[in-house]
């Protein structure tokens, strides 16, 4: 799902009647902060990009006095760290040799593990920051990446994470799909949110959707509004906007293998509209 598909609702939702939302409890930011174990999955496109939230990810981590492991695959260090703190540059560990070449073959799986400490090493429970998994996989077999992956959740530390980034416009649903499936939670970034109030700050909220999938079935969806400042940490701005008649906030489309698409138009006639089609004759009607 690119943004060129949310977009187009967000306005809809903008331009039409639009109410206070009720105040949302902030799922985006309970994961951030360790609320999630497992691959976390963030879904990103070439006009919506997820990198920022990797940077939070490893932020809150650093914060949490966790090890941070980084595996950059896309952008140089410098890019990854540019805006933030000292302390947190200083406790971020890099992982450069993820294979040995030549292409393809299985990831380094040991290695990673030995940085991250190993299943049942003592002390916090690591975080795995991937940037990003798409690199891997346009080089790759998939089922080489993802059992390279299953591994890990395996062999890690009981509590750890993997936060991947996804550059889903580049990969076909099904991928997508059997990726999101591996996941325990997946963000799927979107365009600008529509607020409920004016805001006036540098960097403008943005809409993501939450998908998260509990241990025993089940599972939830929600649209969240998010910033990320320019230092790695997460801003939570205030609701969005609601459309008349809807409790929450604007609905974008649902991600490759979520639930299905929301109806965009009327199934019923309105009072004029049965009332105009009552007043005509058909043309094969006699009077």
């Amino acid at each position: 799902m690119g943004s060129d598909v949310i977009a187009p609702r967000m306005r809809a939702a903008s331009e039409g009647g639009a109410k206070m939302a009720a105040p949302r409890s902030g799922l985006l930011q309970a994961l951030v902060e360790g609320g999630a174990s497992g691959l976390v999955l963030v879904r990103d496109s070439a006009a919506c990009e997820g990198r920022s939230l990797l940077r939070a990810f490893a932020t809150a981590a650093v914060k949490r006095s966790e090890p941070v492991l980084v595996v950059l695959l896309d952008v140089p260090r410098e890019s990854f760290e540019a805006g933030l703190s000292p302390d947190v540059k200083q406790r971020l560990q890099y992982q450069d040799r993820l294979w040995t070449p030549p292409l393809p073959c299985p990831m380094d799986v040991g290695g990673l593990l030995g940085a991250l400490g190993g299943r049942g090493s003592p002390g916090p429970s690591p975080t795995l920051l991937l940037d990003s998994l798409s690199w891997l996989l346009l080089r790759m077999r998939p089922p080489h990446v993802g059992g390279a992956i299953a591994g890990l959740l395996r062999g890690g530390t009981e509590g750890g994470r993997v936060v991947a980034l996804l550059h889903e416009d580049l990969h076909p649903p099904s991928l997508v799909r059997a990726l999101g499936a591996m996941a325990t939670a997946q963000l799927v970034l979107g365009g600008p949110a529509p607020m409920a109030t004016p805001l006036s700050q540098a960097t403008p909220p943005r809409l993501v959707r939450v998908l998260t999938r509990p241990r025993r079935g089940g599972g939830t969806q929600k649209d969240e509004a998010f910033t990320v400042h320019p230092n790695g940490t997460l801003g939570v701005p205030p609701p969005l906007l609601a459309t008349e008649g809807e409790g929450g906030g604007p609905s974008p489309t649902p991600p490759s293998g979520g639930a299905p698409s929301p109806i965009t138009f009327r199934l019923r006639l309105s009072g004029a509209e049965r009332a105009a089609r009552a007043a005509v004759t058909p043309p094969y009607e006699h009077r």
